[in-house]
């Protein structure tokens, strides 16, 4: 029986896929790298420090200064141009609510990321536990983030819904023993077929249809 709901957040609860990268650009400028899109795309959900680590050969001084730029670039963009929920997003988390599930967050971003995200969108009251990179060694597609959200939850991996919109994340909700539902907003269904359910949106998710037809087939993520 599904206990639990685990939600990656960019691109999967917030609509921030294109100003992150226009800020990981910036800051990979500054060393004169390229970061192509599709790069960016590939490494979704891993830790900042693991993604600079591999394109800058430069001391983990400089890697921590370079990323606390790069979240300041990601700010003045949302101050420029806007932060919003993916559509149906917040209704969802509602429905969740609603159907007394627990929640939790577990993000590839770190926690002043994850505050100022709050700052923005009505978010923080729809969660019972929060995860962020400064609390994983690891990035996805390790599921090191999403156990531990399954755990402050006090809920069995195996009774836990990943949601999520990347690659690395759908590997990390299978590999560490649970249900995904991927959203296709940012990878197309065929870069997700690891998932339990695809969708483009949460419009199309029939919640309460979804979870009897998972409680039929008996506990436990396949």
């Amino acid at each position: 029986m599904i206990e639990a709901f685990i939600f990656d957040m960019d691109g999967t609860l917030i609509d921030s896929t294109q100003l992150d990268y226009e800020a990981w650009q910036q800051a990979m400028r500054e060393y004169d790298t390229e970061f192509p899109y599709e790069d960016y795309i590939a490494k979704l959900g891993a830790k900042s420090t693991e993604i600079a680590r591999q394109y800058l050969d430069i001391s983990d001084d400089e890697i921590d200064a370079l990323i606390s730029r790069r979240e300041g670039y990601f700010k003045q963009l949302v101050e420029e141009k806007g932060l919003s929920l993916l559509p149906q997003a917040e209704q969802f988390l509602q429905q969740l609510r609603n159907a007394h599930l627990n929640t939790a967050l577990a993000t590839g971003a770190n926690a002043e990321k994850l505050e100022f995200i709050f700052t923005k969108l009505p978010l923080r009251q729809y969660f019972d536990a929060f995860v962020t990179a400064d609390d994983v060694s690891k990035g996805k597609p390790d599921p090191e983030v999403f156990l531990q959200a399954a755990g402050k939850l006090g809920v069995e991996p195996a009774r836990c819904v990943v949601m999520e919109d990347a690659t690395n994340g759908v590997e990390a909700a299978r590999s560490g023993g649970m249900y995904c539902i991927a959203l296709t907003t940012t990878r197309g269904a065929d870069q997700l077929q690891g998932a339990d359910l695809i969708v483009g949106g949460y419009a199309e998710i029939d919640l309460l249809h979804w979870l009897e037809a998972q409680q039929s087939q008996g506990s436990g993520a396949s």
